[in-house]
């Protein structure tokens, strides 16, 4: 996945980790007030106003309600847990990252700061274009994965170095 859509997607799992912990507060609330509710209809019950049948029903509604609910926080806390471990990693990846904008030299302790593995895939040519799959995984980040052929690769490179000497 490309590290600025991870970024992007960050975001909008932010939007939806608030929304999750809203619902999760409304389940909440939901569930207390099947409590009282439960409490009512069994006083209600003891002191005649309602059915044993009735009482039956309703019990088993609210309870079946009560299970549904308390299954539903469970998965909005498991996803929410998720969420916020792959924030903490991408936050971590970042800081990492800061340390080194101005990097002069690759040194083997900032390859192994910010990057698991790499794994270069095995070269092909295409209309006598060449072609290889690389496959960098980062700390905290995942795979980004990148397929170019020399000459775009050459091209976007010149293209980096051009604007580093421009913004110099």
């Amino acid at each position: 996945m490309n590290f600025f859509k991870s970024l992007f997607k960050e975001e909008e799992q932010k939007v939806q980790v608030a929304r999750d912990k809203k619902q999760i507060t409304q389940y909440q609330q939901r569930l207390k007030e099947i409590d009282n509710l439960i409490q009512h209809i069994y006083e209600d019950n003891v002191s005649g106003k309602i059915t044993d049948e009735m009482f039956s029903n309703f019990s088993t509604n609210y309870t079946n309600e009560q299970k549904d609910l308390k299954e539903k926080i469970e998965i909005l806390n498991k996803s929410i847990s998720t969420t916020e471990q792959k924030e903490t990693a991408i936050t971590s990846f970042v800081d990492k990252v800061k340390k080194y904008t101005e990097i002069e030299e690759l040194t083997p302790e900032i390859i192994n700061e910010l990057i698991d593995k790499i794994l270069v895939h095995q070269q092909t040519k295409v209309d006598g274009k060449k072609y290889q799959q690389i496959d960098i995984y980062y700390s905290g980040v995942g795979i980004i994965s990148v397929a170019a052929n020399e000459y775009d690769f050459e091209k976007e490179f010149q293209n980096m170095l051009k604007s580093k000497i421009k913004t110099a």
